[in-house]
């Protein structure tokens, strides 16, 4: 199939996608509607880059181009994620003390190569009631401890994703439904980890969920 070529576009509308392009290249091909609102465009302005076709609205708030569409664990996250955001830029929230949004659960042990993602890709966020919501784009795991950087977190692709041991421990918390044989889905992420390195450190995390 011959790809699409991007719309045409007039001189002002032009200037006006000059100005997201940065932001659409840091995040996949996606923006929030909060994010063109910080960088000047006005809500007119959005409506007008949407008429020709030149971002598409993908989910609440969130747009992209539409020749970057994917598909797949990876895309699921990263959609997720930029949505989670608001009007924040990847740039503050990967800079932040700590995480804001973490992918975690099925959705980071599949991106670990450990497991197969199940349900809508899951986020981790610091909310001290173990609260959980269901979004259009994410199941989002509510825990009730930060999780840091280097510790609990790892830059994938990106994106922050849970490290394996942090995300079983997630799903074990306030996520266990999400797949339907919890023992025997752990069994499989202990198989494929027989050669990692962080071994020992997911079998703990596994023998402490059980």
């Amino acid at each position: 199939m011959t790809p699409t070529s991007p719309p045409r576009l007039s001189p002002q509308l032009a200037r006006q996608a000059l100005v997201i392009d940065d932001v659409l290249a840091q995040q996949w091909g996606f923006i929030t509607t909060g994010q063109c609102l910080r960088l000047g465009l006005t809500r007119t302005h959005i409506t007008r880059l949407r008429q020709p076709g030149y971002l598409d609205g993908v989910a609440h708030g969130v747009m992209r181009r539409p020749r970057r569409v994917r598909s797949g664990v990876l895309y699921g996250a990263r959609l997720a994620w930029v949505a989670a955001g608001g009007d924040l830029f990847p740039a503050e929230r990967l800079a932040a003390e700590w995480p804001d949004y973490v992918v975690t659960a099925t959705t980071a042990l599949a991106l670990h190569g450990l497991a197969e993602a199940v349900s809508l890709p899951q986020l981790a966020v610091i909310n001290t009631r173990g609260a959980r919501e269901r979004w259009s784009t994410a199941e989002v795991l509510g825990l009730e401890r930060p999780l840091s950087w280097g510790t609990d977190v790892l830059r994938r692709r990106g994106l922050p994703v849970a490290t394996p041991a942090s995300a079983i421990n997630a799903l074990s918390t306030v996520g266990r439904d999400l797949v339907d044989d919890f023992a025997t889905y752990l069994d499989g992420v202990a198989a494929a980890a027989d050669d990692r390195r962080d071994r020992e450190s997911i079998l703990a995390a596994i023998a402490s969920a059980i």
